[in-house]
């Protein structure tokens, strides 16, 4: 096993280094509302955000974050490669609905900045401190030296199973039930990986309005999970 390989399990685990943060990204609402009883509801939920949710383009971007820090590692085209850096980190936190979302998107990419700077790997370009998770992921990646088709499917993976986490908190459906759904995601996730290794942003759809909906409400039941 390459170093690599061995290093992707500290940004996949759903405990460290910020999967322990545990947010459910408006599943407390779901639940709020009685949409969410079982461990079969909690499935179809990450499943319908893999396939049509925001999440995908999340991803997408991951690939043009590499692909701008290999070209900046070389020294090439270093003025326009930070620019289009800034400016897709910045379209996908407004990207956002809730304020909510965009502060976890922060308080993630900066613990996992701090993390890879303990590793030795300091991110040395210029940003606003509001930097995005899928930034931040795409950063550690590429200084671990992780492939392009791991880095889309690591990330799929640990969302997913962060999201199974805070539903073993709020719900819950049980160890067992969860480690089910996990392993019945694997397909889809590499699937889906697979489809957006071959397209372009512009060709990158989503429209899950009903996960959006749910995290307008976020804010009023955020602590919930931490309480619990």
């Amino acid at each position: 096993m390459s170093k690599s390989h061995l290093l992707k399990y500290l940004l996949i685990s759903p405990n460290l280094p910020v999967g322990g943060f545990c947010y459910s990204e408006g599943m407390e609402s779901f639940l709020n509302a009685r949409n969410l009883t079982d461990s079969n509801s909690v499935k179809e939920l990450i499943i319908s955000e893999l396939e049509i949710g925001q999440i995908r383009l999340d991803a997408r971007l991951l690939l043009d974050f590499f692909d701008i820090f290999d070209e900046l590692n070389d020294h090439r085209n270093l003025k326009s490669n930070l620019q289009k850096l800034m400016s897709l980190d910045k379209w996908i936190l407004s990207s956002k609905d809730s304020l909510e979302m965009r502060e976890q998107q922060i308080q993630m990419a900066k613990s996992l900045f701090d993390l890879t700077k303990e590793f030795g790997f300091e991110y040395p370009y210029e940003n606003n401190k509001k930097s995005t998770w899928s930034l931040a992921w795409s950063w550690a990646c590429f200084c671990f030296e992780i492939t392009k088709l791991e880095m889309v499917e690591n990330f799929f993976y640990a969302w997913s199973a962060n999201q199974l986490s805070a539903a073993l908190r709020i719900i819950p459906i049980g160890a067992t039930n969860a480690q089910l759904i996990q392993r019945d995601l694997l397909a889809i996730i590499s699937k889906v990986s697979k489809e957006i290794m071959d397209k372009e942003i512009n060709d990158i759809y989503f429209g899950n309005v009903g996960l959006a909906m749910a995290q307008q409400n976020h804010n009023d039941l955020y602590t919930k999970l931490f309480r619990n």
